[in-house]
C-alpha cells in the first residue's frame, strides 16, 4: 500500500487525497447553481485553483468571484472562475487535488503567506485572551475557541494582498525569490528575509481578518 499523499495549501492542509476531496466536494454542494461562493470559502478554492495544470489558463486576466454552475462537458456542477475581463470557465476541484506539484505563483502566494504565520498566530493569540478564550465565528455566530477556530481574511482578500504587493514593488516573480522551508517539508519561503519583512509590513497596513469556525473534512457514509 503506498504512502498518503498530503494536499497542502497556504491555508489548510489535507493529510490525504481523500480528505481533499471530500472538503471540496461538500463544499462544492452547499451552493446552488449559479451562487458564487462567499470571501473566505473562495479563497481556499482560489488557493486549489493553482494547483490547477492549466492554472495560468483559468486564471486568465484575474479573478472577480468563484461560483457554481452546470458543467458544460458533464451532467454536474462544479467551479466555475469569473474573471476580470468578463470571461468565464470552469474547472475540476479533483483535477487540481491531484495535481503533483504547485505553480511558480502558487508556492509565492505561499511564500507569502508563510512569512505572516507567526504575526497572524500572536493576533489571534491575544483576541482569544482578551474575549476569555470564547469568540464567535464570523460566518455563523457560532462560538470558537482558539483550537478550534481559524484567523482568516476578509477583505481584502488575500490574493489582492498578493497581488497588489507583486504590482506596487515591481516584482518579477521567479523561482530566485523562493525556497523551500528548513522546518517543514512541503513549505516554500522567501529567500530574502528583506521582502518577507517588506510583505509583513505591508499586509499588517491593509488586512482584515475575523475568526471563522475551522473547517470540518466531512466523513461520507
Amino acid at each position: 500500500m503506498g504512502v498518503a499523499k498530503p494536499v497542502v495549501l497556504p491555508s489548510i492542509r489535507f493529510e490525504k487525497q481523500g480528505d481533499a476531496d471530500a472538503f471540496f466536494k461538500a463544499m462544492l454542494e452547499s451552493y446552488e447553481d449559479d451562487e458564487y461562493l462567499n470571501s473566505a470559502d473562495e479563497e481556499v478554492v482560489y488557493e486549489l485553483l493553482q494547483r490547477h495544470p492549466e492554472a495560468a489558463t483559468k486564471i486568465g486576466s484575474g479573478v472577480v468571484g468563484i461560483f457554481r454552475a452546470p458543467s458544460l462537458d458533464h451532467p454536474s456542477s462544479c467551479f466555475h472562475v469569473h474573471r476580470v475581463d468578463g470571461s468565464k470557465t470552469d474547472f475540476s476541484y479533483k483535477i487540481c487535488v491531484k495535481a503533483k506539484s504547485p505553480s511558480l505563483k502558487s508556492r509565492f502566494y505561499e511564500a507569502c503567506q508563510r512569512s505572516i504565520t507567526n504575526t497572524v498566530i500572536a493576533q489571534k493569540r491575544s483576541l482569544f485572551n482578551a474575549a476569555g478564550g470564547k469568540i464567535a465565528c464570523y460566518k455563523t455566530g457560532v462560538l470558537t475557541t482558539f483550537s478550534s477556530s481559524d484567523y482568516r481574511h476578509t477583505e481584502p482578500r488575500f490574493r489582492e494582498i498578493v497581488e497588489n504587493f507583486i504590482k506596487i514593488n515591481n516584482i518579477l516573480v521567479s523561482e530566485d525569490l523562493l525556497s523551500n522551508g528548513a522546518d517543514m517539508q512541503y513549505s516554500t519561503v522567501f529567500i530574502d528575509h528583506a521582502m518577507a519583512s517588506a510583505f509583513v509590513n505591508y499586509h499588517e497596513a491593509v488586512a482584515e481578518l475575523q475568526v471563522f469556525k475551522r473547517f470540518e473534512i466531512p466523513v461520507f457514509s
